[in-house]
């Protein structure tokens, strides 16, 4: 059986201060795990342990215990590092190189032997809408235009494992959709991502996986699509509702909601059908059912919120 891409168990981390026997825990007794193929969203607070936690999985940092594995090797180890590719939230390019220029050095320094560099590195400023700009220095970037040249500068070596820290800071509502379309299409192409964001609705787009730490605990991780299973409820969209029959429902456990577009009714699975013949007996045009699903945020927050943390 292929291990997973990412292993943490049981992973603690304690930083202590220079000549002080202060210590602070950023990360106690953190274990998960993300399968090949996946994208997967690391989601926390401010502070929450996630840059701790991915500066451990590159190798920058080590574990005070407990144990981590990147695509079946010890962080830091070559083998895995040829094979990740990483865009930090905070980072920094040489601002006089344009950025083919930019991306010859970092193609160089992956050790990647490719026949047509020139070629791969137009694909990938293609790729990454920076196509035009050639001659363009760095420093002429717009702040949005940065970003994308470190998408495509993690992209360089044909990564297996993506590591994504806030890919879409600084991009407009257009641009973080082309990001967004860019990490489905690495999906498709069988690569795993490790996406850090706080914008939820997007995770909750594009990602298989979810993993929720808080102050340096794991407060949830698991499939997005169990995450937001709601327990079978289901909704039923009507077009009226007589009082006779909303009494009816109420005392079948339904809770009633009026808006613009149709009155809702929230009832547990079990009691769909005949609710729905209760409502065609009374005279209701059922305009649809659907199942019932929370959003990733309302999760989130829920989590964060009950153990008093702050986004």
């Amino acid at each position: 059986m292929m291990p997973a891409a990412i292993e943490f168990d049981n992973v603690t981390k304690v930083y202590h201060r220079t000549f002080s026997e202060e210590r602070t825990q950023a990360l106690s007794g953190v274990s998960f795990e993300v399968a090949h193929g996946e994208v997967c969203g690391f989601l926390g607070p401010n502070g929450a342990g996630k840059t701790t936690s991915i500066s451990i999985l590159m190798g920058f940092l080590f574990a005070n215990s407990g144990s981590v594995r990147v695509l079946g090797y010890e962080p830091g180890d070559v083998r895995a590092k040829q094979q990740i590719g990483f865009l930090p939230e905070n980072f920094a390019f040489y601002r006089y190189l344009t950025g083919p220029k930019l991306l010859a050095l970092h193609l160089a320094l992956s050790g990647r032997r490719v026949p047509d560099a020139e070629r791969l590195i137009g694909d990938l400023l293609n790729k990454v809408k920076l196509y035009g700009y050639e001659s363009l220095r760095i420093s002429k970037y717009s702040r949005g235009m940065v970003q994308r040249l470190g998408i495509a500068q993690a992209m360089l070596g044909d990564p297996q494992l993506l590591v994504f820290d806030e890919p879409t800071s600084g991009l407009d509502p257009a641009g973080r959709k082309e990001v967004m379309e860019l990490v489905m299409a690495l999906k498709q192409a069988g690569k795993t991502v490790l996406l850090c964001s706080h914008i939820l609705p997007e995770v909750e787009q594009i990602c298989d996986r979810v993993v929720i730490i808080d102050r340096g605990r794991l407060v949830r991780a698991g499939r997005l699509d169990e995450m937001l299973a709601t327990g079978g409820r289901v909704e039923i969209v009507v077009d009226r509702l007589p009082e006779e029959v909303e009494r009816a429902a109420v005392e079948r456990g339904a809770a009633i909601d009026r808006g613009p577009h149709g009155i809702r009714l929230l009832v547990d699975e079990a009691r769909k059908r005949e609710t729905i013949e209760s409502l065609w007996n009374g005279g209701c045009d059922v305009l649809r059912v659907n199942p019932v699903k929370g959003s990733l945020e309302e999760v989130f927050l829920n989590l964060v919120e009950h153990r008093g943390g702050a986004a």
